[in-house]
């Protein structure tokens, strides 16, 4: 009966994390978390409002098509989340840059790729604990956005994509409104 109220919870106070609730810390070069974006095909993006209002560089050498991308080429450690709750298993991941701020938050859908997830999991470097106290912070969202990523090469430099995935399974659909419902935004 309470199992949304926990959900919720541990979404806007981390702090309050059940013993359902999985989280592994892992340090990831930004470029290597852009390369990987394209193989898990449709996720679900939740780049932070701090982030987006953040005038903090980029990764040299990439750009991006649209400024939401941006905190993804901020990103040097992630906290790979499973969840086991009322509706069922969740696994997500929140970026963080070099500041311990968070940047944004993946979801893994029914319509992910599993073994390219995994597979960007296993290209991290495992961390012991968090690397900065303060990650554990709240931070409200600024969107939820169903996409798949694209990478490609520009010149010199690399340029990182996503593109509005229409078409998703209704159990996808379902997961998708519940992560936003639960974040305060509305899926686009």
């Amino acid at each position: 009966m309470f199992g949304w109220f926990s959900h919720a919870l541990t979404q806007v106070c981390p702090q309050a994390l059940g013993s359902g609730c999985h989280r592994r810390w892992l340090r990831v070069s930004p470029g290597a978390l852009a390369r990987q974006l394209p193989l898990l095909g449709t996720v679900l993006y939740l780049p932070s409002c701090t982030a987006l209002s953040s005038a903090n560089a980029m990764l040299p050498g990439w750009l991006v098509e649209r400024i939401e991308l941006v905190p993804l080429l901020r990103t040097c450690w992630i906290a790979a989340v499973s969840e086991i709750g009322a509706e069922g298993p969740r696994e997500w991941l929140e970026c963080f840059d070099a500041q311990g701020v968070l940047q944004a938050r993946l979801h893994l859908l029914p319509d992910t790729d599993y073994l390219a997830w995994d597979a960007l999991l296993a290209a991290a470097e495992p961390l012991n604990e968090a690397p900065l106290m303060r990650m554990l912070r709240p931070t409200r969202c600024a969107m939820a956005w169903l996409v798949c990523f694209r990478h490609r090469q520009l010149g010199g430099l690399r340029l990182l994509n996503a593109i509005d995935v229409r078409q998703l399974s209704p159990l996808g659909q379902d997961i998708a409104n519940q992560v936003a419902r639960v974040a305060g935004v509305h899926a686009v």
